[in-house]
């Protein structure tokens, strides 16, 4: 069927087309006859949209940007933008200066990330960049456009948090037992006197314990198969919910480096792990007949900084942190994961990721966990602390497994130095400095300087209190210790007296209290008037015993704290010159005090000798004392060292005996060297001057560094051998928001629903992802569909969304320093119903203009390398979606036939179609507007 064009429609037409940019017909046949003639033939000879900048020559270079930036030029300025079409849409010379800002940031990032910039021309750079974000941040809020939108964050129909809290676990799977490939080879994990208990508990219902003893398996092959066959014959008889089974483990190929290429040597073999599946509504223990005393050592392995080889090749530092499970026993368990440099008391070593600096303390719990303090690069999230460093309080069980991570969520860069556990299990305290404020929107006296902080979380990680000490800097905590109260005494020292003299004194230590409530109610003064630190804390009923060094002396003081508000000294001793050395802390056990710590003094006073001295010059030592400290009888001191330097870096007593871990570079007594630099445990009976435990090791590159050890006197046994925990199993876990994400109780952010005022979500203390869902609902009238989805893993995020059709949210970024939505790992930006042609262009449901998101995070800066690259990326992406807003606007305005004619020349060829169509219009336009125009008769046929 023939088709047929009206008059009004062609007419219509060749208005879009000859006046769609707001020039009349004759002034385009005019400009179409001039390029005519010059020879021009292309489709782009007729302008629709004015000539972006980016397409231009003499573009101004990434220095003379930079050098306008820096002189204090506007970076958004639209009435400097030059348009080649008169009477074009004002929105293109609002899109020119976004763009012509954003590509300044971006020349200001570039200029930054060169590799021979001077402090002094970062700074600058840095106070540019900051000024041009501020504009940039004005001018975003402050701009409307005709035909389409900018939002600075992120366009998307729904958002879900990257972060997310965790649920109860409901299973727990062990390392690899059988990794022949084979089902039914019998698991040497197995074999043996193999027998434990498992106890079960349901509500407030009797607890039920089953015994499993793999002896009553008789003859039976100890296969997994039949092994979890057995126990789960055991456990369903007794009526208990829990059960085992084995989980496979798909194969890992064996790969060499050969050259430059991965050479697969086989391709791995199946393997197979037991899995402990439980119930949320029940309470799983696991305990052992037969246990032995369980050693756990914080250490970092590997170069901690590049070092050059024999053979003159730089080696890259590699550093990692590790916690270390060694048995003390003598009953030959060991782990089923043995890894290069597992000794043969190796029950566990578990590698704690790049994302920890190091391990700085670690301490035993009741139930048999154990407490990490760490420092980290990396937060909870997996994003980076605002400091640059954090410290995240970890627990793990008995088996080396992580059971969850809470980070202090310091606003400035922090260091951990120690933590203690109450004594009834259900608190943990840790302490350390930080550089700045602790709390985002504090401020502090010396915002450059290192002060003490104290915080106390309770048993699954979730924060109590938190104080910083804003004294004199700088100033450090590097011990501390709960009374049975529950009161916090802290130690360490600071650059002056404590709360007295001005900055610039003696070094001075210090004992300070807090109540339960976290209260600081007492702030004494130990030494002054030297170099004076203190390292060790401990407390015994009445009494806090406080060691440290004195001048160069080994001394320990004793404090009367039956008024914990004003401890009262009542005895001190001074055990002499350690001569270079440490003390590396002080325990109160069974009515003796312990000390020990680093030495070149080989005749220190504390009482017989029972251990001399090795002939390095450094050893390290233990020492008893009585309880009042006086001088006794039953005083002694065992030293132990070899023919190289010895340190000890950390301590604990246990039955007993004195547990050491540190450092040796030559020969120990029984241990010969191993490596560069090994790591070493020893176990002293200090009365009896024997040494009741020793093992030497080293790590990667032949270097260890252990800064931190505990003991569980009962915490090895048998189930180590089939690497599950002692104690309860897949216990319950915080899932408090402030707990397990980099968000803090006071952060915020805020919410617009369809462009009215913002509505502020501050989150609590006590918020989950589901109470903080149910306030985003409220508060926004429920306009907002605020939900909690659940992971793979049980884990809980929260996702917003519409609630209904047509309706438009705006996320908001709370304040600098306390913004609630990066830490939730949410985007600022629109959420609403979209559509997306084809042409790229979003737009909201039910609405005509098209939006654009820049995607750009709530802040930029150039503080760190990592931050100028981030930078550089963000705003290459900005720059990216400015030219598609341009692209799409001028693509509006150009007649279709004209941008499928663009398109085929673009392509290389011209459809027929298009040529015959085109030139029907011609005909017509012709016939339609004869004698209007002197030059019309060129029309279409320029675009050829």
């Amino acid at each position: 069927m023939a088709g047929s064009i009206s008059s009004s429609v062609l007419l219509g037409w060749y208005q879009s087309f000859y006046g769609g940019s707001g020039t009349d017909p004759d002034a385009a046949a005019t400009a179409t006859s001039s390029a005519s003639s010059s020879g021009a033939t292309s489709a782009s000879t007729i302008l629709y949209a004015p000539t972006a900048p980016w397409e231009e020559s003499g573009q101004p270079t990434q220095s003379q940007l930079v050098k306008a930036a820096m002189s204090g030029q506007s970076l958004f300025n639209p009435s400097a933008a030059q348009l080649d079409l008169p009477n074009a849409s004002a929105d293109y010379k609002k899109l020119f200066a976004l763009y012509s800002g954003l590509n300044t940031l971006y020349s200001i990032a570039t200029e930054a990330s060169g590799a021979n910039v001077s402090s002094l021309q970062l700074s600058q750079l840095q106070t540019a960049f900051n000024n041009g974000m501020t504009q940039l941040n004005t001018y975003l809020g402050d701009t409307t456009y005709q035909n389409l939108k900018i939002t600075p964050g992120t366009v998307q129909e729904s958002q879900t948090t990257t972060v997310s809290t965790p649920s109860q676990p409901t299973s727990y799977i062990t390392p690899a037992l059988n990794s022949t490939g084979n089902s039914s080879a019998v698991v040497p994990a197995f074999e043996g006197n193999v027998s434990f208990n498992v106890t079960s508990q349901v509500g407030g219902e009797s607890a039920t314990t089953v015994s499993i003893n793999l002896a009553d398996m008789g003859s039976t092959p100890r296969t997994i198969g039949n092994v979890v066959s057995y126990m789960n014959s055991q456990l369903s008889s007794a009526g208990v919910f829990a059960n085992f089974s084995a989980d496979p483990i798909a194969p890992v190929p064996d790969t060499i480096t050969v050259g430059n290429q991965t050479v697969t040597v086989s391709s791995g073999n199946q393997a197979w792990a037991l899995q402990l599946n439980t119930s949320p509504a029940e309470t799983v223990t696991l305990s052992a007949p037969q246990t032995g005393a369980a050693i756990y050592v914080g250490q970092v392995v590997g170069n901690q900084s590049s070092s050059v080889n024999s053979n003159g090749q730089t080696v890259a530092a590699d550093p990692q942190s590790q916690l270390l499970v060694l048995n003390a026993s003598g009953d030959g368990v060991v782990g089923p994961s043995q890894g290069a440099d597992a000794t043969p008391d190796t029950i566990s070593n578990t590698a704690l990721g790049s994302g920890v600096n190091s391990i700085q303390a670690t301490a035993v719990a009741p139930d048999g966990s154990v407490y990490v303090l760490a420092n980290v690069n990396t937060t909870t999230a997996g994003t980076t602390p605002t400091g640059g460093q954090d410290v995240a309080l970890q627990q793990y069980n008995s088996a080396g497994q992580l059971v969850f991570s809470t980070d202090l969520g310091s606003a400035a860069s922090a260091s951990g130095l120690s933590l203690a556990v109450s004594p009834d299990g259900s608190q943990v305290a840790i302490t350390g400095t930080v550089t700045g404020s602790l709390t985002t929107g504090d401020t502090v006296t010396d915002p450059t300087g290192a002060n003490s902080f104290v915080a106390v979380y309770d048993s699954q990680g979730d924060q109590v209190w938190e104080q910083q000490d804003d004294g004199v800097t700088p100033n450090q905590a590097n011990a501390v210790a709960f009374d049975a109260s529950g009161n916090v005494y802290v130690t360490g020292q600071t650059n002056t007296n404590s709360g007295i003299e001005g900055a610039g004194g003696p070094a001075s230590s210090y004992l300070q209290v807090y109540s339960s409530t976290g209260t600081q109610i007492a702030d004494t003064q130990i030494a002054t008037n030297g170099s004076n630190t203190s390292t060790g804390i401990a407390v015994d009923g009445n009494d806090v015993y406080v060691a440290g060094v004195q001048n160069g002396d080994a001394v320990v003081n004793e404090y009367d704290v039956s008024t914990p508000s004003s401890p009262t000294l009542v005895a001190t001793r001074n055990l002499g010159d350690l001569q270079g050395g440490s003390i590396a802390g002080v325990a109160v056990q069974n009515g003796t005090v312990y000390v020990a710590g680093t030495t070149g003094n080989s005749s220190l006073d504390a009482g017989t000798v029972t251990s001399a001295a090795g002939s390095g010059p450094m050893n390290t030592f233990a020492a008893t004392l009585s309880t009042g400290l006086a001088p006794s009888s039953s005083d002694a001191i065992a030293y132990y060292g070899g023919g190289g330097s010895t340190v000890a870096t950390a301590m604990t007593v246990a039955n007993g005996d004195v547990y050491l871990t540190g450092t040796a570079s030559g020969d120990l007594p029984g241990e010969p060297a191993i490596g560069a630099q090994d790591g070493f445990v020893a176990a002293l009976n200090v009365g009896a001057g024997t040494v009741d435990y020793a093992q030497r090791f080293t790590g990667s590159d032949g270097q260890v560094a252990p800064t931190s050890i505990a003991v569980n006197p009962t915490g090895e046994s048998v189930l180590d051998q089939l690497g599950l925990p002692s104690g309860v199993v897949d216990g319950p876990v915080s899932d408090l928001v402030t707990a397990t994400t980099p968000v803090q109780a006071g952060d915020s952010f805020g919410i617009s629903v369809n462009g009215g005022s913002p509505v502020t979500i501050t989150v609590q203390d006590t918020d989950t992802m589901t109470s903080l869902a149910t306030e985003i609902s409220q508060a926004t009238g429920f306009a907002v569909d605020a939900s909690t989805s659940y992971g793979a893993d049980a884990s809980t995020t929260l996702e917003l969304a519409p609630s209904y059709p047509g309706t438009t949210i705006t996320l908001i970024d709370g304040p600098s320093g306390s913004d609630a939505l990066a830490g939730l790992g949410l985007k600022p930006g629109v959420v609403a119903d979209t559509t997306t042609n084809k042409s790229g262009e979003t737009k909201v449901a039910d609405t005509t203009t098209p939006i654009y998101g820049l995607g750009l995070p709530s802040s930029l800066d150039l503080d760190t390398t990592a931050d100028i690259k981030t930078a550089q990326v963000q705003l290459a992406g900005a720059v990216s979606v400015v030219e598609s807003a341009y692209q799409n606007l001028a693509n509006a305005s150009t007649p279709a036939p004209v941008l499928a004619l663009q398109k085929a020349q673009s392509s290389g060829s011209t459809p027929k179609y298009l040529t015959a169509e085109i030139a029907s219009y011609q005909s017509a336009l012709t016939r339609l507007t004869a004698g209007t125009s002197s030059s019309s008769s060129t029309g279409l046929a320029s675009l050829f």
